[in-house]
């Protein structure tokens, strides 16, 4: 193999690249020596269990996937394997799962025309992926720290044109947004052990392993594995290796893209690092919100212990509500299911929700995603130096020893330009992983975290022209979109004619809901006053936070 390999030199290829100097990893021979390489490889990624893996291949390297699949184990690592080998499935694939072009500032264009075996046409495919293993995750961690794509798009030997070299081209993405791209030459040349240069079977086993080298290198925590000089030994074989960065390099510059582009970009994920002792926030490369979520809408200025109390109250009283729904829903089926694909969703969620107790609730598998809309309906947008400042406030929040615990088991920040619920609605619809519900009218699909006075607001003939009708119809038409409302309580505080407060009380909210049809009140489901109450609000914090500024300076 030629020995001029292109690297660029910086953090993020000492991180994503690591180059074995032996010919097979010293781990995966010592433990499966009789096996092939591409079986050796097979096991010790799954062995190694750090990632999440989604694969859309174009062309050759398919053994690659059926390598996995037929290795015991797999479901551990292996989240889905496509093989596009029709131009117009590429094209569907590509389409479906990638709506930023820009991903690809350079495609390789030839004439005006798409290179379909070029190293752009295997990001697509990497990116394509990325948001296909993001749609079967049903937790923002799993999408920000263990899923890994891979794309593979090649132009291998064939009949009448035996002479010409072979292109392969592999990207692998994860979710971070960040990559690396091998660009590979097979030679038509012979090697020092044969006169005949490879055949079609040859090669097809070649990217296999090539494909797996990849990703063991990327997943497997020891440096061995092996060597792509041992492997592409031909005389004028060639590896070019270079690496590529999520579109949003960070939370600023993601915010600056939803204010500016908001048509095209209208919200954006932004994640805990998990593997960050300062658990950094960073924008994830596809927007894909899981199933049945809790959406927390406020500005957040500063987010605060009641924010994340609130939530994880929300987490805990949702997670008792699909615990309920289900064990009812296969009790009164009794076997006997009128909606195959109800049951089958069910099926599934049931395996996860049954294991809850009343002690473990908020540990239940919803996420909860902190929205923050930067844009306003009546108001300029929020700087976008602004909104990172207080995502980073996030982040800096499971730092506090007390707060940390309260911190929902699976969360994240979205950067929005929905000021109002109804464009919350349409743009949470737009982002939604699939579920059964999708199927399903009237079914819950998005849960909004509100305290009473939001929910006063939002069932009061006021603002709808003082028309109760009016209001009916307007709660309604969310609810007919799978949206639903959990409520917080808030202290209430009754002063005298003194100004001396007289009478403490909990407002719950439940006193609003009476009189209302029953489909109306059932899109709202009220915490518990066990559950949730802190007696703090922003106005509060932010004056305690500027008097321990003062005296700090002092």
């Amino acid at each position: 193999m030629s020995q001029e390999k292109k690297r660029r030199s910086n953090g993020l290829q000492n991180e994503l690249v690591r180059t074995s100097t032996s010919k097979l990893s010293s781990v995966a021979s010592s433990i499966y020596p009789d096996d092939p390489p591409i079986i050796q490889l097979s096991k010790s990624i799954i062995a190694a269990k750090r990632h999440k893996l989604s694969f859309a291949i174009a062309g050759g390297g398919s053994k690659a996937i059926s390598s996995l699949v037929s290795t015991p184990g797999a479901s551990a690592v292996l989240l889905n394997g496509s093989v596009l080998y029709d131009r117009n499935s590429f094209c569907q694939y590509i389409s479906h799962h990638v709506s930023n072009p820009n991903y690809v500032e350079n495609f390789q264009a030839r004439d005006g025309q798409f290179g379909f075996a070029s190293s752009g046409a295997a990001v697509l495919l990497s990116q394509a992926a990325l948001h296909h293993a993001f749609e079967f995750q049903s937790v923002i961690a799993d999408m920000t720290n263990k899923a890994v794509a891979i794309g593979c798009t090649s132009t291998l030997v064939s009949h009448g044109r035996e002479d010409r070299n072979s292109r392969a081209h592999i990207s692998l993405a994860a979710g971070d947004g960040k990559g690396i791209i091998w660009d590979i030459l097979m030679s038509n040349q012979d090697s020092k052990d044969s006169d005949e240069r490879r055949n079609r079977e040859e090669e097809e086993e070649l990217l296999a392993q090539l494909i797996l080298t990849l990703v063991h290198q990327y997943s497997c925590t020891d440096d061995d594995g092996i060597d792509p000089d041992t492997i592409l030994n031909r005389n004028g074989d060639q590896l070019n290796i270079s690496t590529f960065e999520n579109t949003h390099k960070s939370v600023q510059d993601a915010a600056q893209t939803v204010i500016d582009d908001n048509d095209k970009t209208d919200a954006i994920i932004v994640a805990p690092e998990q593997a960050s002792t300062a658990c950094n926030m960073i924008p994830l490369a596809h927007t894909v919100i899981p199933s049945d979520p809790i959406i927390f809408p406020g500005s957040f200025n500063p987010p605060h212990i009641g924010h994340i109390s609130l939530a994880r109250a929300a987490v805990k009283t949702m997670a008792r509500k699909k615990k309920e729904e289900l064990e009812q829903y296969f009790q009164y089926t009794d076997g006997k299911a009128p909606n195959a694909i109800e049951a089958m969703w069910n099926t599934t969620e049931y395996q996860i929700f049954k294991s809850l107790t009343d002690d473990n609730l908020e540990e239940g598998p919803i996420s909860v995603l902190f929205e923050m809309s930067l844009t306003n309906a009546d108001k300029p947008p929020m700087e976008a130096t602004e909104a990172s400042k207080r995502v980073e406030l996030f982040g800096q929040l499971t730092q506090d020893e007390q707060i940390a615990s309260s911190i929902p088991k699976d969360w994240g920040v979205l950067l929005t330009s929905a000021p109002l619920f109804i464009d919350k609605v349409r743009v949470m619809s737009k982002y939604l992983s699939p579920s059964g519900v999708a199927f399903l009218p009237d079914k819950r699909q998005i849960t909004f975290a509100i305290g009473t006075d939001t929910m006063v607001r939002i069932i009061n003939p006021k603002y709808y022209g003082n028309s109760n009708e009016n209001m009916l119809q307007a709660v309604r038409e969310m609810g007919s979109e799978g949206v639903h409302f959990v409520v917080g309580g808030r202290v209430e505080q009754i002063k005298g004619s003194d100004s001396e407060i007289v009478e403490t009380k909990f407002v719950t909210g439940e006193d609003e809901l009476e009189g209302l049809p029953k489909d109306v009140s059932d899109m709202f489901t009220i915490i518990r006053e066990e559950d949730f109450r802190v007696d703090i609000s922003s106005t509060e914090l932010r004056a305690k936070m500027k008097a321990k500024s003062v005296n700090n300076i002092a």
